[in-house]
C-alpha cells in the first residue's frame, strides 16, 4: 500500500480495509478456481471408472485424452498426442519405393476366329 499524504485517520483506516479486503477477494478467488479445476479433474476420472453414473450432458466432456487431461479428438488421444502417434506410425510403415517397376499380370484373350489363346502384357 502506498503512503497516503493525510493525516485523517479515519481515512487511512478504510483504504486500507479496502486495499486488503481486495486483495483477500483475489486470493480466495484463486484458491476456489484452483478447487473448481481439481474437482472437475476429479469428476471426469470418475466419470471414466463408471460411465453409467456420469451426467448426459456431459458425455461430449468425457471424453478426455487417455495420456493427459485435455479433450480427445481421435482415438482418445488430444491433438498434439494424436499427432505423435501419427508421426510414430508413418515412420514405422514403409513405403513402396518408385524403383520397383509396376507388376502387370498378363491377361489372357480369345479370339472368336480361332481357338489359339494370346496373351497380351
Amino acid at each position: 500500500m502506498p503512503p497516503r499524504k493525510t493525516t485523517d485517520f479515519g481515512a487511512l483506516f478504510e483504504s486500507l480495509i479496502e486495499d486488503l479486503r481486495i486483495q483477500v477477494a483475489a486470493s480466495v478467488e484463486r484458491t476456489l478456481s484452483d478447487f473448481n479445476k481439481r474437482l472437475a479433474r476429479i469428476e471426469r476420472r470418475l466419470d471414466q471408472l463408471d460411465p453409467a453414473n456420469a451426467v448426459a450432458e456431459n458425455a461430449q466432456n468425457r471424453r478426455i485424452c487417455s495420456l493427459c487431461d485435455r479433450v480427445a479428438v481421435a482415438r482418445g488421444l488430444c491433438s498434439a498426442h494424436y499427432q505423435q502417434w501419427r508421426y510414430r506410425e508413418r515412420k514405422t510403415t514403409p513405403r513402396p519405393t518408385r524403383k520397383t517397376p509396376a507388376v502387370v499380370s498378363p491377361t489372357l484373350v480369345l479370339t472368336p476366329k480361332s481357338s489359339e489363346v494370346l496373351a497380351n502384357n
